[in-house]
């Protein structure tokens, strides 16, 4: 078992006479939470839960389906996408190379969902399904979150959205970092894409 590194003089917790353990991450509303808000352990059990639910859903998502691509992508949405993204306003600030691992299995969904070849683009399937990347989609939440908690009523709410965000360069990211994040390579050209598709019609 691992010694967790607590300080000596620290009290002991006690509930009806029983020490409460000291605990590496804690899970609060469906967010597990670590000791440093790094959220690996969070963003590696929400991958987890929609790989099962994938696998659940694979006669219906995959390649060999007989539902439309629009039924497809709406399922999808409702079913696994809505597990991965839950309170993405949380997390959304945390390590891309953890985020990606989400954006990973979005890749798959739109290959098998649209029975396309490997050496299809994944930015073209994102645009033919118009699905938004992950890191976008948890963008335009963070942005409509903090949109929201800044006009709130409650001044307490809007003191504790009112900050700035570290330099893009500090290695301490808070939530607002996101809304300055310059977009992914993926996610750069699914919108090329698309303003390719405006300018012609």
């Amino acid at each position: 078992m691992v010694k967790l590194g607590v300080d000596k003089n620290t009290p002991n917790l006690k509930m009806l006479d029983a020490n409460i353990p000291w605990q590496r991450n804690y899970k609060y509303l469906g967010v597990t939470l670590d000791k440093n808000l790094h959220f690996r352990d969070h963003i590696e059990r929400v991958r987890n839960t929609a790989l099962f639910y994938k696998a659940r859903l694979g006669a219906m998502l995959g390649r060999k389906s007989k539902l439309s691509r629009r039924n497809k992508r709406t399922i999808y949405k409702m079913c696994i996408r809505t597990v991965m993204t839950y309170a993405s306003p949380v997390f959304a600030h945390a390590a891309p190379k953890a985020l990606h691992r989400l954006q990973v299995i979005q890749n798959k969904f739109c290959r098998a969902a649209t029975d396309a070849h490997w050496c299809v683009r994944n930015s073209i399937l994102h645009r033919d399904l118009e699905l938004p990347t992950i890191s976008k989609y948890m963008k335009d939440a963070s942005k409509r979150f903090f949109d929201i908690a800044g006009s709130h009523p409650n001044a307490l709410l809007r003191a504790a959205v009112d900050y700035q965000p570290p330099h893009p360069t500090h290695l301490i990211r808070r939530p607002r970092n996101v809304l300055t994040d310059p977009p992914d390579a993926l996610t750069a050209a699914v919108e090329s894409l698309n303003d390719v598709n405006d300018t012609h019609d």
